[in-house]
């Protein structure tokens, strides 16, 4: 104790200090404009400074870092409430009550709400790592892959109340989703290739931030972009504005700050679940983010209100968001292991500085630790204050035309996808994932649904595999210790709880997607491009099965189960959309719980979208990403948006040549340049083909 109480004071020593507070305000802002910027989340911002580290003294690092971590959550639940686009990947979640609450003019309190449960969840996690790591240890120490398997799936059986409209479609999404976790190597025994078709760039699996960035940062692009196609000379651009801020911004701020503390109980609740999630090693924030939204959903009193603004599950969203921060640190601190990528790039700083990570680290370094702790909450406090004070002017970014920003953000994803591994092929995978995600837009199925998959898919299977190769195949692993057989009744309770939760909901309110059946029985809508994806969607599904029911797989039978599930529910879907009148069969609200009728501009839109991103990616190919990124913008710009030539070709070399070799430089890495520059003389440089 005595240890503990000099370690605190040396560390709230440090922390008052000028060069202290420096690091961390520093650390702050670089975190907070990572967050914002979709695609450019903490890690990467570590990373990029990590080499920096070497110069620094291993406080100011620890300071720096922490300013990071705490400040890129509140940056991504910016844009992910007021655009409808998440910064980073754990603000997935946030969109499903922040982005409808901007569209009723309530934005100024979405973005207070989402400031103070952020800042209260941060030391909610912090006080919880204060005062119970001695009770933690032991339960810590007792989790192992059996147990996470169960947490996994407990979040995967609660997500069936976060889906809106059809229900079916809602859950061949999220089954999709887990097939995408899938592809790669893997499998029950030695590591196999799975559905990777005879691709090598498929070994290693779809790299996380392409996916949440293809999914839900492209093809929200799209669909903002896609109206202006059918524009003529001299029309206004078409401009889906939510309400302006009303003149009660003031007392929403106050609504918003205090809305935690009005629903105390799913706060703590929530706050709660993303320390114990956060302490989970290779878990991660978005697994907590997600598991509070489904848990808030299946336990609110309002089951009207989710997917439309629910103040209690945006309230769940954000405590998890930042309180898991405070659990990451729990087995980072005390075993050394990283609990998520971020304590990962912390622990290589330590070794940096030549310090060893593990039980002794605490005695040790104490101070170090507290300079983890009190970073944390400084950056949380400045990120969540400047959030609120900003709120009036940051919700007046919807009246911004999102057309016209839409394509340097697709610049931004492209050249985000590409810094994650450096591979062009990454370009083409986050092209087909958006304009895939575009269209479960437009039929009715979930892109979040495909999204929380894909993040719990892989962590569903990776335990499951595990487990059963520590206990030699003995599936008696699974309720083999006091902890998994307590998790594993929760998930029967909540399996039923949420069957029995949603049977209510459909019975007080109805289908949302229900429409009367076709006069005369079924009509085949031949025209309509919901029957086409419903078909397409089949025929994947068939094609990906044809490899995992077959006698020679060895990918393992989780792949096979889900695939059988997805088609068993795909053909419901298509069934209940052929019942229904060919002028209903394409409006079905999407996951945000927007309709979009089958013949809408976005519908027509999608042929010449998927052109120019093809025709962008085969310019890539051959003359690199500059020209590609500056052609595609002067294109839409000039060409589609009806904007000057001037004024297009000269935010073209600003978004699509000079950000993207800043950011390159800053991180001592280079875009790519093409495979026609090296046969070329001139100071451009080249690359190597890309190998498929």
């Amino acid at each position: 104790m005595e240890l503990f109480a000099t370690a605190l004071a040396q560390g709230w020593g440090q922390a008052t200090s000028a060069d202290a507070l420096l690091f961390m305000l520093f650390g702050t802002v670089v975190g907070y404009v990572f967050g914002i910027l979709p695609g450019l989340q903490s890690v990467t911002a570590m990373s990029v400074f990590l080499p920096l580290t070497y110069w620094w003294s291993p406080v100011q690092a620890m300071y720096f870092f922490a300013g990071v971590i705490g400040a890129a959550g509140n940056g991504g639940a910016v844009t992910a409430i007021v655009v409808n686009i998440p910064g980073t990947a754990q603000n997935a979640a946030t969109m499903l009550e922040g982005y409808p609450l901007t569209r009723q003019g309530r934005a100024v309190f979405a973005l207070n709400l989402s400031a103070s449960a952020s800042w209260l969840g941060a030391v909610f996690g912090v006080l919880v790592l204060l005062a119970f790591i001695p009770v933690f240890v032991p339960f810590l120490l007792s989790f192992g892959p059996a147990e996470t398997f169960w947490v996994a799936v407990f979040g995967l059986v609660t997500m069936v109340l976060a889906i809106t409209g059809n229900i079916a479609k809602g859950l061949v999404s999220v089954g999709l989703g887990v097939v995408l976790a899938i592809v790669g190597m893997g499998g029950p025994r030695l590591p196999v290739p799975r559905f990777t078709f005879g691709s090598s760039y498929l070994l290693d699996g779809f790299e996380i931030v392409v996916v949440v960035i293809g999914l839900l940062v492209l093809s929200e692009c799209l669909l903002q972009m896609a109206p202006n196609f059918f524009r003529r000379w001299g029309d206004a651009a078409p401009h889906d504005r939510p309400p302006p801020v009303p003149p009660d911004w003031p007392r929403q701020m106050a609504d918003g700050l205090m809305a935690p503390f009005r629903n105390l109980g799913i706060f703590m609740r929530s706050s709660a679940l993303g320390t114990v999630i956060g302490a989970l090693p290779g878990v991660g924030g978005t697994v907590a983010q997600f598991m509070s939204y489904n848990i808030a959903a299946a336990t609110t009193a309002r089951p009207e209100e989710i997917g439309k603004g629910a103040v209690d599950a945006m309230i769940a969203t954000e405590a998890a968001t930042n309180s898991k921060e405070g659990g990451a640190l729990f087995p980072t601190l005390l075993f050394g292991i990283p609990g998520n990528a971020e304590m990962a790039l912390v622990l290589a700083a330590w070794q940096i500085h030549g310090l060893e990570p593990g039980p002794m680290f605490l005695q040790n370094h104490g101070h170090l630790a507290w300079a983890l702790i009190f970073g944390l909450l400084f950056a949380n406090f400045v990120a969540s204050a400047g959030t609120a004070a900003a709120s009036p002017w940051l919700a007046r970014l919807p009246s911004f035309d999102m057309a016209f920003l839409a394509p340097p953000v697709v610049a931004a994803s492209l050249m985000s996808a590409f810094t994650v591994r450096a591979n062009f092929i990454d370009f083409g995978a986050l092209a087909v994932l958006g304009l895939y995600a575009y269209l479960q837009r437009l039929y009715g199925f979930s892109v979040i649904g495909t999204v929380v998959g894909f993040v719990l898919g892989d962590v569903i299977e990776r335990s499951y595999y595990t487990a059963l190769q520590s206990a030699l195949g003995d599936h008696g692993v699974f309720l083999g210790s006091g902890v998994a057989i307590v998790l594993a009744i929760l998930t029967g309770f909540a399996l039923v709880w949420s069957l029995a939760k949603l049977a209510r909901i459909r019975a007080v309110l109805g289908d949302g997607n229900a429409a009367p059946p076709a006069a005369g029985g079924l009509a085949i809508p031949w025209r309509l491009g919901s029957f086409w994806f419903n078909l397409a969607t089949i025929a994947l599904i068939l094609w990906l099965g044809a490899e995992a029911w077959g006698a020679r797989f060895r990918g393992g039978p989780v792949a096979g189960a889900v695939l059988a599930l997805c088609l068993v529910l795909q053909l419901l879907a298509l069934w209940q959309d052929l019942r229904r009148p060919p002028e209903a069969a394409g409006a079905a609200p999407d996951a945000f719980g927007r309709a979009q009728p089958a013949n809408s501009a976005e519908a027509r839109a999608f042929p010449r979208l998927a052109l120019l991103l093809a025709a962008t990616l085969l310019l890539a190919l051959f003359a690199g990403h500059y020209v590609a990124l500056g052609a595609f913008l002067v294109v839409f710009w000039a060409g589609i948006y009806r904007a000057p030539v001037g004024r297009s070709v000269a935010l073209a070399l600003l978004f699509g040549a000079a950000l993207p070799w800043g950011f390159a430089q800053m991180t001592e890495s280079s875009m790519w340049r093409g495979i026609l520059p090296p046969l070329l003389p001139g100071f451009i440089g080249g690359e190597v083909m890309p190998v498929f």
